[in-house]
């Protein structure tokens, strides 16, 4: 499975489909994965009531927007995704770029992404 292709956003996606629900408001969180082997690649996310319910490799359509965008290095995310280092503390140092709705990255994604299934395929997606 290569990496950012379909599959592997699917397979990433899978690993938090299983959460709780709860009433947050729909979100659309976009990856721009910069000094990749293949340039500047994207992924994105959409979250309904806090779950994942897709998740697409490529570049949003156009006149389509992110509620959220994540920018950064490739090699910022692997650390990230393999656990060697908090997302609060990337962005404070300013190796995560946050456009958009960056509240809701900091009071709902950060805490989601820091559970188990989530960590366990961030992990997995980083290997």
């Amino acid at each position: 499975m290569t990496r950012y292709s379909q599959d592997w956003v699917d397979a990433l996606a899978a690993a938090g489909a299983d959460t709780a629900a709860d009433s947050t408001e729909a979100l659309r969180l976009l990856y721009v994965v910069t000094d990749t082997e293949d340039g500047k690649v994207a992924f994105h996310l959409d979250f309904e009531n806090g779950r994942c319910v897709s998740a697409t490799a490529g570049k949003l359509p156009r006149g389509e927007k992110a509620t959220v965008t994540v920018t950064a290095k490739e090699a910022v995310l692997m650390e990230l995704w393999a656990g060697g280092r908090r997302r609060d503390a990337a962005f404070m140092s300013g190796d995560l770029k946050i456009e958009g709705a960056y509240e809701r990255w900091l009071d709902e994604l950060t805490p989601r992404f820091e559970t188990s299934p989530w960590l366990e395929g961030f992990a997995a997606a980083a290997a």
